[in-house]
């Protein structure tokens, strides 16, 4: 558990995602906040892969990075479910590392869109894939 715990804290990127896209298929926890401010920014990864116009592109990041301040704010699911205590904290401040580091990877796509550099946000939305691969993986129960 602790080499495991050590391998998230220090990902190449994050998450959340810590957390990025359609959370699970159960409708209950769609319903929950996160969750659907996960799914949105969901949705605008996804049209990251097919804009081509730069203005939109940065305007589609800045949108990106308010769910992910949203969701800062927000405790995962499976947190809220450990008992209160040490074990808890850390996690929880993982989760905001993670959604920290987040914000500052579409603060960059933002950027390469307003440089007009169309390869280097290629390379940041495949970095953002694993971000969101790393984020499922630390706080997203496995479905059962």
């Amino acid at each position: 558990m602790r080499v495991r715990m050590k391998k998230l804290i220090f990902p190449a990127i994050l998450l959340v995602a810590t957390v990025f896209g359609p959370v699970r298929a159960g409708a209950e926890e769609k319903d929950t906040p996160l969750a659907k401010e996960m799914e949105k920014l969901n949705d605008v990864y996804k049209s990251f892969k097919k804009e081509t116009d730069s203005a939109k592109g940065a305007a589609s990041a800045r949108e990106a990075q308010g769910f992910v301040l949203k969701g800062i704010t927000m405790t995962p699911e499976m947190l809220e479910k450990m008992p209160a205590g040490e074990e808890k904290e850390k996690a929880l401040a993982k989760y905001k590392a993670q959604m920290g580091k987040l914000y500052v990877s579409l603060c960059e796509v933002e950027s390469a869109y307003l440089a007009k550099d169309m390869p280097a946000v290629a390379k940041l939305v495949d970095t953002l894939k694993g971000q969101k691969k790393e984020g499922h993986e630390a706080f997203m129960e496995e479905e059962k």
